[in-house]
């Protein structure tokens, strides 16, 4: 007894509420007499045949297309050797139609693509409006053969006879490309701060930049970083050295000489912030931070004398839509979500501008930032001297996720426009409520924490698993209560992602953990015991169900109803597997209990009629079926809300019955109800109302 005790005390504190799914919440709704089982929709998630997109970790592939690729010859090898040092990411193909099939299969990157003579007039025609390609280089032996055909496709760039050429072509137009890109967000002028599809993006890079920037980081994160990124690059030697020689060589060069090298970390970064992969981001959280302090530490020490305003330039290419969002919130915020580069030279940002508008289907934007040192505490740097390549004259880098005022919109040609921007401060309204939001949300709830929080209210489960993984990749095997924490949370998210069996062995897993320094018995295990009985009654392993619910049925919980609670829960278990009359035994232990220990538990109550009610209803004796509704609906009309469920429910057991006029009434107000609830359109609303025509043309 004394060993069982001292467990309590073997682990550091950590104190977070665990999300819990009580089985009883919900009402379920009777299958009606006049309607078969086919009448209401399957709410079990589908799996999609369709298979899942390849993953790359950057912006752009190289795909070339050639039939000797096959059995390359000495010569092809060298080719191949020199395409290689031009990008990060090559995809060969010899066979036209596995060539099309990949690129048909990319989502979000954009290909540009080598093609030889031979396959460029069979595959060109089929992939010119793809909007992933971006570009096509044909590579052939005698130019003049294609000049003719090449002309109708705008995606061909230039016809090359000469590896060296084509190299160079290739190169330049992958690198203008990135140029182009600039990840933005924008934060809606509102005096209010509310989470909504217009600025939850906003918001959560908010969130994730403060506590990227707090964070503590060691070597383990380098080395999870380099373990992560090494199966994205096994086909290319030069990137697997830098990732492989990081441990050695990282702090023997500055942040930004190692981000201005445009390897492997720079590529992914881009992609990351442009695609908000918050996995890829997490992985590269030490680096992140680095760079910003980087930026912060060489801005305090050379930008503190200076007292000059400037402007400097950012070029970039938008889509229409995203024009669109930016000229009607001419009033709000926008950030930069990734390190932005600019530069001194408004005539080169107007020439690169030019170049982007080339694509009718984006507008080019020049962004002007104005900065004056004196007002403004934006950290920025100049790269002269600092950058891994030598041509950076005249260049400044911002640190990520900086925020500015939209200051005014220019229109300078078609799809040709000049944004002004200042720097805002924590003076400014809508960043003052912001913070305030975002302090309000996230209240007494540690780093990461707060952002999975945020998330929670947005339904971002995929988002909030790569999180949580993350937090538990990085606890120590003794940090008991937090990894039984995220164990937890596992099973919830995948709960709610319909991933039942990956549930319940993360949910296993935070038992496992709990057990390891409390006893089975502790409160702490109560919700952890609850969540796993429903995850595995909805698998249908009712007998393996009701083992949890047992054991949450044997934590004590003074002045809660933590036992009735258990009791609904294994009645409706019992029920499932057709022990009607046990079942009816274990919930009439719950009205009693209710009704001695917890008579102010109304809402409980109501539950638990509904239950019994639903028992009666599938054992087809209506008459006791509608006596706990009553009950139910009683309860209800005493202390609101009343649930369409019940007055549909009431409606089928009329139904059986065969007291088709009262059935109609509760039927209508079992439509009504949905109407005021969720309005016109939801499916419970639908479901209801059909129910009704069915009884009245039944009728």
């Amino acid at each position: 007894m004394g060993a069982t005790g001292s467990k309590t005390t073997t682990t550091p504190a950590f104190d977070q509420i665990k999300s819990v799914k009580k089985s009883i919440g919900g009402r379920s709704k009777n299958i009606s007499i006049c309607l078969n089982n086919n009448s209401y929709p399957n709410n079990k998630a589908v799996s999609s045949s369709t298979e899942k997109s390849p993953r790359f970790l950057e912006n752009t592939i190289l795909v070339w297309l050639d039939g000797s690729l096959g059995k390359p010859s000495d010569s092809d090898k060298k080719s191949l050797d020199q395409i290689r040092r031009i990008t990060n990411i090559l995809e060969t193909f010899s066979e036209l139609e596995k060539c099309f099939d990949f690129i048909k299969s990319i989502k979000d990157e954009k290909i540009f693509l080598i093609v030889s003579g031979s396959f460029g007039p069979q595959i060109v025609p089929r992939i010119e409006t793809f909007n992933q390609v971006n570009s096509i280089f044909i590579y052939c032996g005698n130019k003049a053969n294609h000049i003719e055909w090449t002309k109708q496709y705008k995606k061909i760039k230039s016809i090359h006879t000469q590896i060296r050429e084509l190299c160079e072509a290739v190169k330049y137009n992958i690198r203008q490309y990135d140029k182009s890109l600039t990840s933005i967000t924008i934060l809606p002028s509102s005096d209010v701060i509310e989470l909504n599809k217009s600025n939850q993006e906003f918001i959560y890079l908010q969130v994730l930049k403060c506590i990227l920037l707090e964070m503590r980081y060691d070597k383990k994160s380098e080395k999870q970083f380099i373990e992560y990124s090494r199966q994205f690059y096994l086909n290319n030697e030069y990137q697997l050295n830098i990732i492989d020689t990081l441990p050695k060589m990282y702090e023997l060069h500055s942040p930004i000489w190692w981000y201005t090298r445009r390897s492997s970390m720079y590529a992914m970064l881009r992609k990351a912030f442009s695609t908000n992969d918050f996995e890829v981001i997490l992985k590269l959280a030490f680096f992140i931070r680095d760079v910003h302090r980087d930026i912060k530490k060489s801005h305090s020490q050379l930008h503190d004398h200076q007292h000059h305003v400037i402007d400097v330039y950012r070029a970039t290419r938008v889509t229409m839509d995203e024009f669109t969002n930016i000229e009607k919130n001419r009033d709000g915020l926008i950030a930069f979500n990734d390190f932005v580069l600019t530069t001194l030279e408004r005539s080169m940002a107007l020439k690169f501008a030019n170049f982007v508008r080339d694509d009718p289907n984006s507008v080019a934007i020049i962004y002007k930032i104005h900065i004056d040192p004196i007002t403004s505490t934006m950290p920025y740097i100049s790269l002269n001297n600092l950058s891994y390549l030598s041509n950076t004259e005249g260049e400044i880098l911002f640190s990520m996720n900086t925020i500015f005022n939209i200051y005014k919109l220019d229109k300078l040609n078609d799809r040709l426009y000049e944004l002004s921007l200042v720097p805002t401060s924590k003076k400014n309204q809508q960043i003052k409520n912001l913070i305030e939001y975002i302090q309000a949300q996230t209240a007494n709830v540690p780093g990461w924490y707060k952002l999975t929080k945020i998330m929670m209210d947005t339904n971002e489960y995929d988002l909030i698993e790569s999180i949580y993984n993350y937090i538990y990749d990085q606890t120590e095997q003794t940090q008991f209560a937090e990894r039984a924490f995220l164990q937890h949370e596992l099973g919830y998210i995948n709960e709610l992602k319909d991933n039942l069996p990956i549930s319940i062995n993360h949910y296993k897993q935070a038992i496992d953990i709990y057990l390891k320094y409390i006893p089975a018995t502790h409160p702490t295990l109560l919700s952890t015991y609850t969540n796993l009985g429903s995850v595995l009654q909805k698998q249908g392993d009712f007998s393996g169900a009701l083992v949890y619910y047992q054991n949450a049925l044997k934590i004590e919980q003074p002045n809660d109803p933590n036992i009735v609670v258990q009791y609904n829960n294994i009645g409706t278990t019992l029920q499932q597997q057709g022990k009607y009359a046990e079942a009816e035994q274990t919930y009439e232990k719950a009205v009693q209990t209710l009704i001695r220990d917890f008579p102010s538990a109304h809402s409980l109550l109501a539950d638990t009629y509904h239950n019994m009610a639903g028992l009666f209803y599938l054992m087809k004796n209506y008459s006791k079926a509608l006596t706990y509704y009553e009950k139910t609906l009683a309860i209800e009309e005493k202390t609101p809300p009343i649930l369409a469920s019940t007055y549909f429910n009431i409606a089928t057991t009329y139904e059986g019955l065969g007291d088709y006029k009262q059935s109609i009434k509760y039927a209508e107000k079992a439509v009504e109800t949905a109407r005021l609830t969720f309005g016109n359109e939801h499916l419970e609303t639908k479901e209801n109302l059909n129910y009704l025509e069915r009884l009245r043309q039944k009728s």
